[in-house]
C-alpha cells in the first residue's frame, strides 16, 4: 500500500469518525492540512493576512460540505480544489494575480526547478513565473509545492493528467527560454488572467 492510499484511508476513517459525533476528528483534519493549506494560499497570494482568511474559510466551506463529499477523489484533492478555488475567486474580487513561487518552495523540490533555482538569481525565477500563461503557471505551483502527484494537480485543476504533465512541460519550457534571455529582457509582460473554474479548459 502506497502512502497516498494510506493518508487517503486515513482521512476516511477522520471523517467517519467527524460524521458520527466525534468532535476531535475536525481538529485532526485541520491539524494534518493547516499548514499545508495555508501555505498554499500564501503562495498564491504572497499577503499573510489574506492567506489565514482563506485557509478559515477553506476549512470552514469542506466541512460545511463535508456530507457531500463523495469519495471520488481523495479527501486532501477535495481539500486542495476548495482551497484553490477559494483563493482563486477572491484575487478576481480583489482584481489581484497569483503570486510567483518563491525560493523556499522551488528549492522544497528535487526536479529541474531546484536546479534552475541553483543556478540563477531567485528574483529572476520569480520575475519569470509571473510571465507563464495561467495554467502553466497554476501547473508549476502545484506540482512544485508540497510535490502534489499527477492524479491530485488533475483533481484540483479539475484536467486530465496528460493535460497536466502538458501544461507543466511547456511551462518548464518557456521558463527555460525567458530565463536563458539576455539580462535586462526579463521585465516586461504578464501570464493569461485567472479563470477561475477549470483551468485547464
Amino acid at each position: 500500500m502506497d502512502v497516498e492510499t494510506t493518508r487517503s484511508q486515513e482521512d476516511l476513517k477522520l471523517i467517519e469518525r467527524h460524521l458520527a459525533g466525534d468532535e476531535y476528528a475536525i481538529e485532526e483534519l485541520v491539524m494534518k492540512y493547516q499548514r499545508k493549506i495555508y501555505a498554499l494560499a500564501y503562495r498564491m497570494t504572497g499577503d499573510i493576512e489574506d492567506s489565514r482568511d482563506m485557509t478559515q474559510n477553506t476549512f470552514l466551506k469542506a466541512f460545511k460540505n463535508i456530507k457531500d463529499f463523495r469519495k471520488e477523489s481523495s479527501f486532501s484533492t477535495w481539500l486542495y480544489r476548495i482551497a484553490f478555488n477559494t483563493c482563486l475567486n477572491e484575487m478576481k474580487k480583489k482584481g489581484r494575480e497569483t503570486v510567483e513561487l518563491n525560493e523556499s518552495v522551488i528549492g522544497s523540490t528535487k526536479d529541474v526547478l531546484s536546479t534552475m533555482i541553483k543556478n540563477e538569481k531567485g528574483i529572476l525565477v520569480q520575475r519569470s513565473l509571473k510571465k507563464l500563461p495561467e495554467r502553466q503557471r497554476m501547473t508549476i505551483i502545484l506540482r512544485a509545492y508540497g510535490e502534489l502527484s499527477l492524479k491530485e494537480t488533475a483533481g484540483i485543476m479539475k484536467c486530465s493528467e496528460g493535460a497536466v504533465k502538458a501544461h507543466y512541460h511547456n511551462g518548464m519550457k518557456k521558463l527555460r527560454e525567458i530565463l536563458s534571455r539576455p539580462a535586462g529582457t526579463h521585465s516586461a509582460g504578464h501570464g493569461q488572467e485567472l479563470k477561475g473554474e477549470g483551468l485547464c479548459d
